[in-house]
């Protein structure tokens, strides 16, 4: 251990412990663990043998993943020179399209174009030829290679380019034979192996790391079959480039993928906990990159064992509690004791309150629809009431929700224990759930399952409502089993939990209301704004009508309410709700049956905020339409850029993959209603109406004004 000194005043730690990625050559301080060692190791046989393939990192938050990515990016730029040669990508929760997109970003327009002057530079011959013979190890789509080499073109360069981005053809591209892709998704997995391939073929190499893969896999959930075949299909577009892949993502992102998938995957390296010796030697080197000297003070070996096996191990919880530690050490001037550790925890991971906590559970088991009572006495008076207490019916059991905060000594372990025998002393028909606002070592997790006969629940405000609410259905279902309870019995309390969930709905449905009746203000809001700071001379006159839209714009803007109304099938029940009654008459059955679902009630509110986003996105576009049609200038073209990346900007961040579940209110019926074989393909087609809207708007406004 070292001498106890005074630490120089700067922190050497970071306070946030997140890692990032960055195009500079800046590389972190790293311990190299054998994630990091055996992932090196796959990368070095690529960029030696030239053999590509896939590697997968996983691990949970928290665990060195992005930061692992850090260092095959700088590892692969040192050793082959080129920094094109090696790109790294933070995955979108969207589509092999917004992916696509950024990868292009992030190569650039001009880089692209540098590489295509290299192989014009070669041999005389049609370039567009010759890339088409070249690219078909990953694509047969002969207009790849035609749109790549008008890439070359300053007259077709930016159509070309928006082509490559998945939007239509401008009429260059037209005249030239390239058509509109018929799948989007699929083109846009093409377009990234055909640059992997050119680039890997020009300089030898090409390595992609994708970060957050399981983003676009979860994005609707389970994923389709056209997910996993656009998935296996990137797998093998990239293979085939000869380039090397890395896609890193949550242990879940393997159980995502089908078995065929899986099977082209090859080496997994799996992110595994820090221990004692890792952590002093990152203290060591944080120092060293500091101050020059590699010391373990203000730090102790028994302080360090007892913080890794608190964090177990978890790299950013790790990193984090040093700084503060190490802020606290020198502001006391004593070394970091166990105390600091445990009050360090406590500060740093108990985010939310217990009130908060509290206010989620009554949430969640009101929307289910059980009935509860709020700090239940369970034995005598001396006994602590518990948190919330769910009863079976009048059989005198129940489920106990108990809520506790951080748990890092062996004797908080014993009282929860203890407080457990308790309460099936005094109620022997009784399920206990643990919920810990904090944090929970694995250790004392364990040692908790084995008397609580449940895992506890550590409060996470993305999955705790799902967590709790399976664990009290799971626990009354236990309870039911266990008394025999008799089907009239059962189906009486079921029909009374549904009577308490549809008025719960209900409330639910208002709130979604009032918030859309907010974002709809806030969007006129900005209108207005928008048209106060608009030069006197650009502004109609008082009483003057915004000019219509030329009629094709129009159209385009129709096209895609159309299809988002054709999909959800919401305002068609909307209309069959309040139609007359009659002997077609469908009635509000089918609507009042979706609603029952909280996805559906999602889903809706996002498909009524997407509507409302085109539907202002086409006034803005009007307005500027209605100023600048007859001789716009560049900065008026500017304005228009700014109108459509505003669009796509919101856009992107709308969970569109929610709409996914609005399946079952569009059923065939009526008129536009959609023909379930037909679904997939009109999805996909929609999907690509709301993506490439803003490229469409802008080309034919610029072309009709």
């Amino acid at each position: 251990m070292d001498a106890m000194e005074v630490p120089p005043p700067v922190n050497p730690f970071s306070p946030a412990a997140v890692a990032r990625v960055s195009e500079v050559d800046s590389r972190p301080t790293t311990v190299v663990t054998s994630a990091i060692r055996d992932t090196l190791a796959h990368l070095d046989n690529y960029l030696h043998s030239g053999v590509g393939g896939t590697v997968a990192v996983v691990g949970d938050y928290g665990t060195g993943k992005t930061h692992l990515a850090a260092e095959l990016l700088a590892h692969a730029r040192q050793l082959t020179g080129v920094a094109d040669q090696a790109v790294y990508l933070d995955a979108p929760a969207d589509t092999f399209l917004s992916l696509s997109r950024r990868f292009l970003g992030r190569l650039s327009r001009d880089a692209v174009r540098a590489l295509l002057d290299e192989y014009r530079a070669d041999p005389p011959g049609d370039l567009a030829d010759r890339l088409r013979a070249e690219l078909a190890e990953v694509t047969t789509d002969p207009s790849l290679g035609q749109v790549l080499a008008m890439l070359t073109d300053p007259a077709t360069e930016a159509l070309a380019w928006d082509w490559l981005m998945g939007y239509p053809p401008g009429p260059a591209l037209v005249a030239a034979g390239v058509t509109a892709r018929q799948d989007v998704e699929s083109g846009a997995v093409e377009v990234m192996g055909a640059l992997a391939l050119l680039h890997g073929h020009r300089h030898e190499r090409f390595v992609l790391i994708l970060d957050e893969l399981d983003k676009i896999l979860s994005a609707a959930g389970r994923p389709a079959e056209e997910t996993m075949a656009r998935f296996s299909r990137m797998i093998g577009v990239f293979a085939s480039a000869g380039a090397f892949l890395v896609i890193a993502g949550l242990p879940d992102m393997l159980h995502l993928l089908s078995p065929q998938v899986r099977q082209r995957i090859g080496p997994i390296v799996r992110m595994s906990a820090l221990t004692a010796a890792d952590v002093r030697d990152f203290i060591r080197q944080s120092q060293l990159r500091a101050f020059g000297q590699a010391r373990l003070t203000p730090f102790t070996v028994e302080t360090t064992e007892y913080l890794t096996n608190l964090t177990d191990g978890v790299p950013r919880r790790l990193i984090r509690l040093c700084y503060h530690l190490y802020q606290r050490a020198v502001q006391a001037g004593t070394p970091v004791t166990h105390l600091m550790v445990r009050e360090a925890v406590r500060i740093q991971f108990d985010l939310a309150n217990r009130q908060d906590v509290a206010a989620d559970v009554r949430r969640v088991l009101t929307q289910d629809g059980w009935s509860y009572q709020r700090d239940h006495l369970i034995g005598s008076l001396r006994d602590l009431p518990v948190d919330f207490w769910v009863p079976l019916d009048e059989l005198g059991a129940g489920c106990c929700v108990l809520l506790s905060e951080s748990v890092l000594k062996s004797e908080e372990v014993d009282e929860l224990n203890r407080r457990v025998v308790t309460i099936r002393a005094a109620m022997p028909d009784s399920e206990v759930i643990l919920v810990v606002v904090g944090h929970l070592p694995a250790e004392f997790a364990a040692d908790l399952t084995e008397t609580f006969s449940v895992e506890p629940i550590v409060y996470d405000p993305q999955t705790f409502a799902e967590d709790l609410s399976g664990s009290v259905k799971a626990s009354m279902r236990r309870l039911e089993q266990a008394f025999g309870a008799d089907a009239l019995t059962s189906v009486r309390q079921r029909v009374e939990r549904i009577q308490r969930q549809q008025t719960n709905t209900q409330r639910s449905i208002e709130r979604l209301s009032y918030q859309l009746d907010e974002i709809r203000g806030d969007l006129r809001h900005d209108h207005r704004a928008t048209r106060e700071v608009e030069p006197a001379r650009r502004r109609p006159a008082v009483g003057a009508e915004v000019a219509p839209l030329p009629g094709r714009v129009a159209r385009v803007f129709g096209e895609a309410i159309a299809a988002l109304d054709q999909l959800t099938g919401f305002e068609r029940h909307l209309r069959e709700a309040f139609a007359p009654p009659g002997p077609d008459a469908v009635g509000a059955a089918p609507l009042r049956s979706g609603l029952r679902s909280r996805d559906v009630q999602r889903a809706l509110g996002t498909s009524l905020v997407l509507r409302r986003l085109i539907e202002a996105f086409r006034d803005a576009v009007a307005q500027w339409y209605d100023s600048h049609r007859r001789t716009p200038h560049p900065a008026d073209r500017e304005r228009l850029d700014r109108l459509c990346e505003t669009y796509d900007g919101i856009a992107e961040y709308l969970p569109l993959f929610q709409l996914d579940v609005l399946g079952d209110l569009a059923v065939p019926g009526h008129d536009d209603a959609v023909e379930p074989p037909d679904r997939s393909r009109s999805w996909s087609e929609a999907r690509s109406v709301f993506d490439g809207l803003s490229g469409r708007v802008r080309q034919l406004v610029l072309v009709d004004g």
